[in-house]
């Protein structure tokens, strides 16, 4: 069963670890300045903190009940479709001279639109 308050210590938790690695890669990264292969693995050792994140996630999707599943698919669609388009839109609109757009940047407009997602299909299903 879905508890808001263990869904949220689990993020949280997850959350924390993710930005204990990025900080503490930083840091190496400024004290040590590797290069090479330790370069890289400094720098992809933030991503074992997304890892946790996208478990904690799928977790919380597993214990939810339907209604919050089909709300959360709802939000996720709306999400995915949101940002194909503003991607597609945005190469486009680089040919003529818009500013490149990083893949860095696509995930917060993805989770911008989940979040926008959510608030629509939660009004939806009152």
């Amino acid at each position: 069963m879905f508890s808001i308050k263990r869904y949220s210590v689990e993020l949280s938790g997850a959350l924390a670890l993710y930005a204990m690695l990025l900080l503490g890669a930083n840091a190496a990264d400024r004290v040590f300045e590797p290069d090479g292969a330790a370069k890289m693995a400094l720098t992809l050792l933030p991503i074992l903190g997304t890892v946790i994140v996208a478990w904690a996630v799928l977790r919380g999707l597993r214990r939810m009940d339907e209604l919050q599943r089909r709300i959360q698919f709802d939000a996720i669609v709306l999400s995915f479709t949101g940002t194909a388009l503003a991607t597609f839109a945005w190469g486009f609109a680089e040919g003529v001279g818009a500013p490149e757009l990083r893949a860095f940047h696509v995930w917060p407009l993805m989770a911008v639109l989940w979040v926008v997602g959510v608030l629509i299909a939660q009004r939806r299903y009152r």
